[in-house]
């Protein structure tokens, strides 16, 4: 690795004027200097562009586009990709920012070869920026070599099951390893390209976890997460079940993983989205389903549901279950 590698910052935004400042600036701010941020516009309505233009930095650059929207985001984030020139590449959505010294404390990582990805704690804030919680991996110390993905494909155990990844604006990734499996991917009716991603990233080399704020990740009304809740649920059974589908019976048995278990987790998973978009019928056979496939711990969770969708009543909002991991 070159003593200062460039850092390319892919930062897509849509109706930011709010916060798109405050993302630009928290690059500006960073301790470490040789990075480019190619900033796309993906048509906003709002005064966005107006406050993008106003700082002249030459590592900067602008793009707008017509809207796409966020079922056509790996277009957007791989259009970006194909234009970067650094040797690692770093998300920062427009509505998202960094600490001082993001860039500064990931990169010496990568000096080891065998890491393709780097990652740390996050805080969730909320639209006026004060911490709402900080997100980090539950039992890192027993779980490391899962988190660390040592060997590679170790990760999979869990990151089938939860995208423990997140937020993805802590997560610094080597493009060349993007190069290799084709960029950002999104398969079709899920609303994001980070959790189909970072599945192909994991056959790839070894993480790296840094037990520090990387990130602050923005919560406010209009993020497609909070507009789109159930379809982030659905989208992730279908990449996890898609991707472990696709894997041949020697990967599983080398990787430990087990029908029962991947299965039982994405049926209770999309039993959730069901009950949030009223679908009671169909929720109750997801439940019902795990109930025979499951650990107890997830049964007992999948009589909750059933009892939810006997009621016709939102698990969700009721019981408060939200939270950022899928």
């Amino acid at each position: 690795m070159e003593n200062k590698p460039l850092v390319s910052i892919i930062t897509p935004t849509y109706n930011h004027e709010k916060y798109i400042g405050k993302c630009i600036e928290s690059v500006l701010a960073q301790t470490y200097d040789n990075w480019e941020q190619i900033i796309i516009d993906d048509g906003s309505s709002d005064d966005t562009p107006k406050i993008i233009e106003q700082y002249k930095d030459p590592r900067i650059r602008y793009i707008r586009q017509k809207n796409l929207g966020i079922w056509q985001l790996a277009k957007t984030y791989n259009r970006v990709l194909n234009l970067s020139e650094g040797d690692f590449i770093a998300t920062l959505e427009g509505d998202d920012y960094w600490p001082e010294n993001k860039l500064e404390r990931q990169l010496p990582y990568f000096k080891n070869k065998k890491i393709v990805l780097s990652w740390g704690k996050g805080a969730m804030v909320d639209a006026s920026g004060k911490t709402i919680k900080e997100i980090s991996p539950r039992n890192f110390s027993r779980d490391q070599e899962i988190y660390q993905n040592a060997p590679p494909g170790t990760a999979l155990k869990k990151l089938l099951l939860i995208n423990f990844l997140i937020p993805t604006v802590t997560v610094m990734v080597r493009r060349e390893v993007l190069m290799e499996i084709g960029g950002f991917k999104q398969p079709s009716d899920v609303p994001y390209v980070d959790f189909p991603t970072w599945l192909e990233v994991c056959l790839r080399g070894e993480f790296h976890f840094v037990n520090e704020i990387l990130g602050y990740w923005r919560q406010h009304s209009s993020q497609a997460t909070a507009t789109l809740f159930a379809e982030v649920l659905l989208g992730h059974v279908k990449t996890s079940v898609q991707f472990y589908q696709n894997l041949s019976e020697d990967q599983k048995h080398f990787y430990g993983l087990k029908d029962n278990l991947v299965m039982s987790r994405n049926y209770w998973v999309q039993g959730r989205a069901q009950l949030v978009k009223r679908e009671w019928r169909q929720a109750a056979r997801g439940f019902i389903k795990v109930l025979w496939l499951g650990s107890v711990s997830l049964k007992l969770k999948s009589i909750v549901g059933l009892i939810f969708a006997f009621f016709h009543s939102d698990l969700e909002k009721i019981a408060k279950l939200r939270k950022p991991q899928y």
